[in-house]
């Protein structure tokens, strides 16, 4: 098959990528979580989410700089601004399930991506809700040479259209594939100035919910495009060269597969701090319990000897021992091995 130019096979690994897939949509669906955790772990996704769309593009933004922008949605400069603009688009897109994909729905994606936004000294014009009008390039990082040309500008729309028709009418493909198709081809095609990566990941993240999948928005896959930054580059630039998709594809189905599984994860961990930061005994903790007990939380197990070197303050082991046996006693941790190989873990 082919998709603008595109080879395309549903080879037997992709075939068992989706069966996987799948069973594990079927496993989330049926979590029973509380509506308290089930906020957290929204709110957690959705930081992630437009933290990592914009790192890909090189955004200098800290994490907790990224969450204090989204708790209080207020932008100060560009890159505030541009993280809350995806943020806001990931959001928006929840009540449009509805709509079919069109030019107008991505220019309007691309507005909201584009909001406030003047660009850069290399690429000055956004050109909000525009497909651009001049020829871009894709250079080498090593050299000063060109690696790739994208369309010429005046065959933009046309490829667009082309590609929008080809995933509204699909009737072959398993609907699972066809975010990741839309994901590499609008890369191929680049049709705005500035802003496609993060344009797509909205679109892909509005198709994967249209397809039936993370309708909870419980996962995301712009956190293991990130995460996988190096091979996340490395298949869209050599199934362009090649023409061929299945390399982007097979990596994207295993990104929404790693991104199903981290959900468990993300729940026992949301869940363990639920439960510490609930304890009564939480407001009585000084700083330093407080440390200790998240660490504890986030990573399972504890030694004196990390503990020790968690602490700002000049404490011994044995006061350290003394501030274990307290957290023993009220049932958040367990003591386990001899003398010379003890740690601490939770319970």
């Amino acid at each position: 098959m082919k998709i603008l130019g595109f080879q395309f096979i549903e080879n037997q690994k992709i075939k068992d990528l989706c069966g996987k897939i799948k069973k594990e949509e079927k496993k989330i669906n049926f979590l029973n979580i509380p509506p308290a955790l089930f906020e957290k772990i929204f709110k957690s996704n959705y930081l992630k989410q437009a933290y990592s769309s914009t790192k890909i593009e090189y955004s200098l933004i800290s994490y907790n700089n990224a969450q204090k922008i989204l708790n209080y949605k207020k932008a100060l400069n560009e890159e505030e601004r541009e993280i809350l603009n995806v943020a806001n688009s990931h959001l928006a897109i929840q009540q449009n399930l509805q709509k079919r994909l069109s030019d107008n729905f991505i220019i309007n994606i691309h507005k909201q991506i584009s909001y406030k936004l003047k660009g850069s000294l290399t690429e000055p014009n956004y050109r909000p809700g525009q497909y651009r009008n001049i020829q871009n390039y894709l250079g080498d990082p090593f050299s000063n040479n060109i690696s790739y040309t994208f369309p010429n500008p005046k065959e933009v729309p046309i490829l667009m259209k082309k590609l929008n028709c080809f995933i509204n009418i699909n009737k072959k493909l398993n609907k699972l594939l066809l975010p990741g198709i839309f994901h590499f081809v609008f890369i191929a095609i680049h049709p705005f100035i500035n802003g496609n990566g993060r344009t797509v990941r909205v679109i892909e993240d509005f198709l994967l919910k249209k397809a039936g999948y993370n309708l909870k928005n419980f996962y995301n896959l712009s956190q293991y495009y990130y995460d996988n930054l190096k091979q996340y580059h490395l298949t869209l630039n050599i199934g362009r060269d090649q023409k061929n998709l299945i390399y982007f594809i097979e990596f994207y189905l295993q990104g929404v597969l790693n991104s199903q599984k981290n959900v468990f994860v993300e729940k026992d961990l949301l869940e363990r701090l639920y439960r510490l930061h609930e304890m009564l005994e939480w407001k009585l903790f000084d700083s330093f319990d407080k440390k200790i007990l998240n660490y504890l939380a986030r990573n399972n197990e504890l030694t004196i000897k990390k503990a020790i070197k968690l602490n700002s303050r000049k404490l011994t082991a044995e006061a350290i021992r003394l501030r274990f046996q307290k957290y023993i006693e009220i049932g958040l941790m367990k003591k386990i091995g001899d003398f010379k190989n003890v740690k601490y873990i939770w319970i």
